[in-house]
This record gives structure tokens, sequence and C-alpha cells, in this order.
């Protein structure tokens, strides 16, 4: 991975947190994609990934928590927005409930394909961001940061993970972030260790 652009360490963030989108629908068959009025929707999430949404809102809602130390209550949420080429609006279904529950808006103005845009953007706003991405941009997007263990961020994000937070921490005035991942540990069948 890359140590990406010079970090301006007067504006930066102290913490980026990244997450996928909450379990999608099968494309042959159930579980089946359902959108926030319960009807039919390929792009939008499965049952189980409105689950995740809600149990991802009420954890960011109720940090700090000793259980999630390198996890902060976002005070700014980015969502990936559909497209004419990538229609999935998991992204959003995933972040509107949690922006809903801590009373902001969802940045959904850039869409998949413009990663360096969005850490451009992430770079020169000082507030904690949570990033809702496209899995499959995501190991694009955080190895783009200036990393000390670069060496530590996956190639890519697991296939089968949804629940996962990638962390990127600095302290004041450091160059470069610390990447970290956390398990969610929030629905059953989810990894805690």
């Amino acid at each position: 991975m890359s140590q990406g652009p010079p970090l301006d360490v007067s504006i930066a963030p102290t913490l980026v947190m990244f997450i996928r989108h909450g379990e999608k629908p099968n494309s042959h068959g159930a579980p089946h994609g359902v959108n926030h009025e319960g009807e039919a929707d390929e792009h939008a999430l499965a049952v189980r990934g409105w689950m995740r949404a809600g149990a991802l809102a009420a954890l960011f809602a109720h940090l700090p928590n000793k259980s999630y130390p390198a996890v902060q209550q976002p005070a700014r949420v980015v969502a990936t927005k559909p497209s004419s080429d990538a229609k999935s609006h998991r992204e959003h279904n995933t972040a509107h409930p949690i922006a809903q529950r801590l009373a902001l808006p969802v940045d959904s103005d850039l869409e998949r394909g413009s990663e360096q845009q969005v850490r451009d953007n992430i770079l020169r706003d000082p507030r904690t961001t949570l990033v809702v991405w496209h899995h499959g941009e995501l190991a694009h997007l955080v190895g783009g940061f200036p990393i000390s263990n670069a060496g530590d961020v996956p190639a890519s994000w697991p296939e089968d993970r949804f629940d996962l937070i990638w962390v990127l921490a600095r302290n004041p005035g450091d160059q470069a972030y610390t990447f970290t991942s956390v398990n969610q540990g929030l629905l059953a069948g989810d990894l805690t260790t």
C-alpha cells in the first residue's frame, strides 16, 4: 500500500472509520433485498443487513464504550452515492440509520470510483468520520491514506465479512495513521475475536 498524500495535520481528522454496507441479497433467491418500506429491491439490504444497520446505529450512539476502545462516535457520515454503473443503495441504507440516530446528514455526493476525492475530502475536514463504502474499493480507499503500518491493511475487504470496522487513528501532530481492524460483534454469527 502507498503512503498516500502528505497529511496536513492542522486540519485532518484524528480518527476515520470504514465499514462495508450490511448484508446484501442473494442474486439467486433468498435472502431478498428490501427497501426501507419492506418492498422488494435487489439494490437494497437483506433483512439481516437492516438488522446490522440498526445495531450499528445503536453502537455509534452509545460510544464511547470500553468494549470498543478504538471506535468513537462520528461527527460526519460519508456513503457511496448510487450511480448508473453501481446501483447499490446498500451503503446509504446502512449509513442512514446511523446518521439519523446521531442527528447528522449523510454525505453521499461521491460515487464508487472516486476514492481519491473521498480521501482528499476527508483529509480537509477535522471531524471524526465514518465511511460506508462499497467493499470492493475499501482497501484501495483506506490504503491511499498515510499509514505507518500500511502492510497491515488487507489487500481487499474479505468478501464474506460484513462485521468489521477498519479504523485509522493518529495522535495530534502525527504525520501518519495507524490501521486496526475491529470486529463489530453485533449480530449472532459475527466474529468477536
